[in-house]
């Protein structure tokens, strides 16, 4: 039976937040995969042309829709959980995927295709493969446990007034 909902959506219209964050976590994790064999190919010497074209998208996913993402875990989530889960840790892996977006930029605008782009490309999926698998299994639970249906509404609300801004 259809009930025209998305994922995640709950009785009261609002979206679950963390089922939002999730399938945002799936389709990081299908770019991922393509950048992965762009950085393989480089390393190869093959395809080069299309490859840096791969990463060039991927690059512009992470700067873009992967921050979004982060930004919105940072404000909507980490904010509401404190001190209660370990928040400064996952906050710390943005910092560092947001460095290393700026140095595959540079890469990429230095035109070594062979040299620091695909070790900077593979540093991004394992750090980002890494960070996902984490959330998804060790943060996303405790913030169910601790925030109960009450927090995840607040959550949910504070998610769609933050998506309906421009950006």
């Amino acid at each position: 039976m259809t009930t025209g909902k998305q994922s995640g959506e709950k009785e009261d219209g609002l979206l679950d937040p963390l089922a939002v964050f999730q399938d945002e976590h799936r389709a990081a994790l299908e770019i991922l995969e393509g950048l992965e064999k762009a950085a393989a190919a480089l390393e190869e010497g093959k395809a080069v042309p299309e490859s840096i074209a791969i990463v060039k998208e991927a690059h512009a996913f992470l700067t873009t829709e992967v921050r979004r993402h982060n930004e919105d875990e940072e404000q909507v989530l980490f904010d509401l959980l404190g001190e209660e889960a370990p928040c400064e840790f996952f906050a710390e892996e943005h910092r560092t995927l947001r460095k290393l977006e700026a140095e595959l930029e540079r890469a990429l605008n230095a035109g070594d295709p062979k040299g620091l782009v695909p070790r900077i490309a593979r540093g991004i999926v394992e750090l980002l493969r890494t960070h996902i698998e984490r959330e998804d299994q060790v943060l996303f639970p405790m913030a169910r446990s601790l925030l109960g249906e009450e927090g995840l509404t607040v959550a949910a609300m504070r998610l769609r007034r933050s998506r309906e801004k421009p950006r």
